[in-house]
């Protein structure tokens, strides 16, 4: 909370004679403002409000009662981050529907409330693009740890959430978040495609990424691995949809010498580029450890 006490002038002396004069022994004179600042009245009377250890005003009771409000929804909010990170690294995305089931508010707030209030601070503070990473980045601590363990009083104001590895992605059905720190883009757009249930648009969303980020083509069998877990029969039924509907015709499927069906995207890769890696990473390099 900001000092509210104004700044003034050197008292000169016959400034402090004249208020010698009207005070009592050892009385110092009270400065201008000073009384307006501490909600007493300018001819010396009751004070309303008394200073503060800094020599301010004290905080009023109903700023507490925001401190302790606030600091209610930190701690609460730092729960909720831990528990997502948590959740990053061991492979699981988190929607914030999670933290309404879980009663993650703080005691006496509406459940419905704090998600909407937890989402708003993320999308309005320094967080990560839901985007493929570009260096390192660091998962922060919790809360606790960023104190060293000390007890904080209640009327003291807690240090902000820390949010700039968690990236959102808005979905049909809910929002998702995850840590960047904790989980690649990529697999954090496996883990929502499948969440949300579209099979054409979790199969182009990794093909164009592994070919664009990469580049490479890929492998049917790649599907039957966490999160897909599809028989290679499913992959290649979902393909069979994707270029049926006309509205991916970047995707295209290619053969190893071996028989071994990739796919690419012509977004990012050739034909001949498909067709080269594919048996590079299907063939060759099994052949050339």
């Amino acid at each position: 909370m900001a000092d509210c006490t104004e700044s003034v002038p050197e008292v000169r002396a016959d400034d402090a004679a004249r208020a010698d004069i009207g005070g009592g022994a050892g009385e110092r004179p009270r400065r201008a403002g000073e009384a307006a600042s501490l909600g007493c009245s300018e001819d010396g009377g009751t004070c309303d409000r008394e200073a503060g250890p800094d020599g301010g005003a004290a905080p009023t009771e109903e700023e507490l009662e925001r401190i302790r409000e606030r600091n209610g929804f930190i701690r609460a909010a730092d729960r909720a981050l831990t528990d997502l990170r948590q959740r990053s690294y061991e492979g699981k995305l988190t929607t914030s529907r999670r933290w309404r089931k879980r009663s993650m508010q703080p005691e006496g707030t509406d459940a419905r409330a704090f998600e909407e209030r937890l989402l708003l601070y993320i999308e309005q503070h320094d967080h990560a693009e839901d985007a493929p990473a570009l260096g390192r980045i660091a998962a922060p601590e919790p809360l606790e740890v960023r104190l060293g363990g000390a007890e904080v009083p209640p009327d003291e104001p807690l240090p902000e959430p820390v949010v700039e590895d968690i990236a959102l992605i808005y979905g049909k059905k809910a929002i998702y978040l995850y840590s960047k720190a904790l989980m690649s883009h990529s697999f954090a757009h496996a883990l929502f495609q499948t969440m949300e249930s579209d099979e054409v648009a979790t199969f182009v969303d990794v093909v164009r990424s592994e070919s664009r980020v990469y580049p490479r083509p890929v492998a049917a069998d790649s599907f039957g691995n966490p999160p897909y877990l599809w028989a290679p029969s499913k992959t290649l039924e979902v393909y069979r949809k994707v270029a049926s509907s006309g509205s991916f015709p970047d995707i295209e499927m290619t053969r190893t010498s071996l028989g071994a069906p990739y796919f690419y995207s012509t977004l990012y890769l050739s034909a001949a580029q498909g067709r080269a890696l594919a048996e590079w990473y299907g063939v060759e390099k099994a052949m050339n450890p």
